[in-house]
């Protein structure tokens, strides 16, 4: 089940994001090294079907191919990624945003040092 509107901003809410992850959550512009790689939510909202199998799933933005959010097991976030062909074989990010942060940096920074600084502010 993936969980969408006012409910997942309550959910977004809850994890007490950077204000710049935040903006990447309504799909707005942060940096340059993510202009192209964190996209408002467009197939997440087309149907119930992008979600992993059993998981109550909480998107935060897309890729072109992907979809990356998190969900909620025994009161630990766990913050993964999927590509929309095969939505579960997900990728495990990790549990806290250093490691959504971290995950940001690595696959996408070409100034690693700059986007690491703009995604704690």
């Amino acid at each position: 089940m993936i969980i969408l509107g006012d409910k997942r901003q309550r959910c977004i809410d809850r994890l007490n994001l950077s204000p710049m992850l935040r903006r990447l959550t309504r799909g707005e512009f942060v940096h340059d090294d993510l202009e192209y790689r964190c996209y408002p939510l467009t197939y997440s909202l087309e149907c119930d079907q992008f979600a992993p199998t059993g998981m109550t799933f909480i998107p935060l933005w897309e890729g072109e191919s992907s979809i990356t959010g998190f969900y909620v097991d025994n009161n630990r976030t766990h913050f993964i990624t999927f590509s929309i062909e095969d939505i579960d074989d997900y990728s495990l990010i990790g549990t806290s945003i250093d490691a959504l942060i971290d995950h940001l940096v690595q696959q996408y920074g070409d100034d690693e040092a700059a986007l690491r600084k703009v995604l704690n502010e």
